[in-house]
């Protein structure tokens, strides 16, 4: 029997590759959260992270677009 999404309980990780490299989705966006926090010494209400690989950065913007910064790959 073949369990369902909500069934799921396994660890998901979700990674890019692109142009032979490989980033991992998890790493990415604890790295923009831990730059917002050095940064902005606040707690983090929403993010969103932009990865654009061929910029080799992930952007962000965090608490309803109050902040924004960006994180190398």
């Amino acid at each position: 029997m073949e369990k369902t999404a909500a069934e799921y309980s396994g660890e998901t990780q979700v990674f890019l590759e692109v142009d032979d490299k490989q980033y991992d989705l998890a790493v990415v966006a604890e790295k923009a959260k831990k730059n917002f926090r050095a940064k902005a010494k606040k707690k983090i209400e929403d993010i969103q992270i932009y990865v654009k690989p061929e910029d080799g950065k992930a952007y962000y913007t965090a608490n309803h677009g109050k902040y924004s910064g960006s994180v190398d790959l």
